[in-house]
Parts: structure tokens; sequence; C-alpha cells
């Protein structure tokens, strides 16, 4: 992505604050993209030789894509995998082409260093990473599954050869941990595919390795907290995954993805009057529209209805 002081005790504990983060990542998480992206491009022209910088522009295309198209809504990967049903996310040719252009600049780079040194961990960190928005691209925007198991093998590849390296890691963890989770919840016809591809499911230890990079990670931060809240969602652990929605919106506060789904996640777990309070609070901010606004209360008021006996 991609959530009172009960709640946050049922969360394994979160290093505090999340860490500090470039100024291209401030403008990413508040939805600011062509900030981000300018932001992004500038750091590749300082930095070329770096891998990172080009994987940082390529997840700003990918990711502002994706937003445009409404794919960041968590209730697209409820339990029942309505996400496979999506139609393709739209994406202009020529941010289709800065994509390619930046991961393959990425993997080029950490290409020759890894043949020069097999135990480079920074390249073998910006491999996975490159292969893990490759595996993106081919779910959202090409629906190519085979492709997108490929593309995921290669990136959990590359961070456990990290982890067994650097084992104490937490960064490296979140895509092993998130794909072994997703390959333990697929449907039976898409774990086919998965165990083509030497995809092996376990949701609980893939449950496990994603709270470590939460709790630990510096680099993942975001994304982590992001990804956990989703399987929370689908694991009908409310209560938790609001509470990572209202770090990231209290991180983030011109984000307001993070804050309506803060708002779903507290009426989910019967905290109906605190929703409500997020609600206005919401409106007061004027980062949504009046029919928005409704839409979430009405939204809420179901919520709230289904859980009245």
């Amino acid at each position: 992505m991609r959530l009172a002081t009960a709640a946050l005790c049922l969360v394994l504990p979160v290093a505090g604050a999340i860490p500090p983060l470039p100024e291209g990542f401030h403008a990413l998480y508040n939805l600011d993209y062509a900030r981000a992206i300018g932001l992004f491009e500038q750091e590749t022209a300082q930095r070329p030789e770096d891998p990172e910088a080009w994987n940082h522009l390529a997840q700003a295309i990918l990711h502002r894509a994706l937003f445009d198209a409404g794919a960041f809504d968590s209730a697209a990967f409820a339990a029942d995998n309505s996400f496979l049903r999506r139609p393709k996310v739209p994406m202009r040719p020529e941010d289709l082409a800065r994509f390619e252009h930046a991961i393959n600049r990425s993997l080029a780079l950490c290409g020759e260093r890894l043949k020069q040194n097999g135990r480079d961990a920074a390249c073998l960190y910006a491999t996975g990473v490159a292969h893990g928005h490759k595996a993106q691209l081919a779910l959202w925007v090409r629906k190519a599954w085979l492709e997108a198991l490929r593309e995921g093998t290669k990136s959990r590849e590359a961070h456990e050869r990290l982890l067994r390296l650097e084992p104490d890691l937490a960064d490296a963890r979140l895509i092993p941990g998130l794909h072994e989770y997703v390959a333990g919840s697929l449907p039976w016809y898409i774990k086919g595919l998965a165990f083509l591809a030497g995809f092996r499911g376990d949701r609980r230890h893939g449950m496990e390795q994603m709270e470590r990079a939460a709790a630990e990670g510096k680099k993942t931060a975001v994304e982590a907290r992001v990804m956990l809240a989703v399987v929370y969602r689908r694991e009908k652990q409310f209560g938790k995954a609001a509470a990572l929605m209202r770090e990231l919106a209290e991180a983030f506060p011109k984000n307001h993805l993070y804050r309506i789904e803060e708002i779903r996640l507290l009426a989910g777990a019967g905290r109906v009057s605190e929703a409500r309070e997020r609600l206005e609070a919401l409106e007061q901010s004027g980062l949504v529209p009046p029919d928005k606004i409704e839409e979430l209360a009405r939204a809420v008021d179901r919520i709230a209805g289904r859980r009245t006996p």
C-alpha cells in the first residue's frame, strides 16, 4: 500500500516511529507522485550507478498508475481474492517505457557487480526489489500470472540469499514473508501455478516474517506496515490492521487512503464510535470530497449494522 491503546498492545511491537525517509519517499507516501518522480529522477542523475535510485524511480512510476486505477483499495485483497478478477491497470506507454528502463538499469548494474562479488549485499537487496516491482507490473498491468510468479520467485530468491549472508536484516524478510503467505492463501487453481514456479506456502510463517520486517525494518518500514495490514484484514484481525494504518496516517497526513482504511478497519473491529470520530476528522481535513465522505459513512453504518446482534 495498502493502520486506543489496547489495540496497539495487540500488535507485534513496531519499533517506535517510522524511520526517517528521504524527501522523495515523503512525497510518494503523501500521494504527491509528480514531486516524487521528479525527486527520484534527480536521484538517478546524481547517482546513476546506484541501482536503488533506479528502483525508487520505477516504484514511483508504477505506484502512480496503480493509484490512478484505484488498485490501492484494500477491499480488493479480501479473503475472496477478488484482486485476481480485477481488470488490467492501464499504464501510459511512456510511463511503461520509463519503468522498464529504470528496472533494467537497476538489474544491469547489480548483475555486473554480482559477477564480481556474489556476496554484494546491497545488490542482492536491490535485485530482489527490482524483480518485486516487475512482478507487480506483471500482476496488475499485464495480468500475466506466470510472469508474475517467475519474477516473484527471483525476488524472493535474491532476498533469501541475502538472509543467508545477513540473517538479522529484517528488511530482507518482507518479500519472502509476503510470498510465503500469498502462496499459502491462494485458491487451488493458482496454487498449482505457484507450486510449478517454486512457491511453497505457509501462511503463519509468512506473517511472522512480515511482522519482523514491520518491527525492525528500515527501508521497508512503510511497505511492511501496508502489506501486513492487508494480511491482518484478510485474517479478520481488524484491530491490528487499524493500529498499523493509524501509524501511517499520522506519518503521512496527506495520504487519505491510510485514513480511509483505518476508518473501515475500526468499524470492522467493532470500534464504531472511533471510526466515526476519525471520519469527522477526515471530513474536516478537506482531503476527500463530500460524496466520498458520505459513501464512507454509509459503509461504516453497514459494518456497524452487521455487527449488531
